[in-house]
């Protein structure tokens, strides 16, 4: 076998111990992220329990405001009866005050009732908050366990990528470029054998004459159909 040829299975090797550890890296970050949308959701949770107490203290003291404003309103009413003299108007006034009475404790019942609901939505943020504390303490260590795999493997691809630097750089430019330049083109490997007298990626038929030169090392050849290059099965692990 050419020996570049050795030389480039060696590299694809090293890319393929590349590629596993991102792999794993990548399931990792998946595992990451399902915690992420657990505590995501917990935090969604008290933020609209958050609003919802923002909302409810908006319209309790919205009330507050109306029940002063008629309370007010009243005393006006009550002062101007005691200088009434005429009996028509004095009826008039008392007729006003008895109905803005009966709105005015419409409006106190209902600030009331709105005061006691802000209660109970801020009972409810504590609860959220409380959901949100136990979340985190709970996949506190998980997220401990995961960042010791993140650091190994991350550890792993660095001493990968620096054997996979070491082997390319064995290879001359020229034809470390067009592997490179296939790599990036190609989801499958760039390197494969020759399978009988066919490309063992795309099995186009390969020439006989190209086929004997491929076998006996003469030269580094590509397959026509897909431009993979071609080694002969039969002498891996040979010189």
């Amino acid at each position: 076998m050419h020996a570049d040829l050795v030389k480039l299975l060696d590299l694809q090797a090293k890319d393929g111990a590349v590629e596993e550890v991102g792999a794993r890296m990548r399931k990792l970050d998946s595992e990451c992220v399902g915690l992420d949308q657990v505590l995501q959701r917990a935090h969604d949770l008290l933020e609209a329990a958050r609003r919802a107490v923002a909302d409810g203290i908006r319209r309790r003291d919205e009330l507050e405001a109306r029940v002063e404003s008629f309370r007010l309103l009243q005393e006006r009413r009550t002062l101007r009866l005691e200088h009434v003299r005429n009996p028509k108007e004095a009826s008039t006034l008392m007729a006003e005050l008895d109905l803005a009475r009966t709105v005015m404790t419409k409006e106190e019942n209902d600030w009331v009732r709105s005061a006691e609901a802000v209660g109970a939505l801020e009972v409810k943020v504590g609860e959220e908050e409380r959901k949100v504390e136990t979340v985190v303490g709970e996949q506190q260590p998980e997220r401990a366990l995961l960042e010791e795999r993140r650091s190994a493997l991350t550890a792993e691809r660095e001493e990968a990528l620096r054997e996979r630097e070491a082997s390319a750089s064995q290879i001359d430019k020229a034809l470390r470029t067009r592997y490179d330049r296939l790599r990036r083109s190609r989801s499958a490997e760039v390197v494969v054998p020759l399978v009988g007298g066919t490309c063992g990626a795309c099995h186009t038929m390969i020439p006989l004459n190209r086929r004997s030169q491929i076998k006996s090392g003469a030269v580094v050849d590509g397959c026509e159909g897909c431009g993979a290059i071609l080694y002969p099965q039969e002498h891996v692990g040979t010189g």
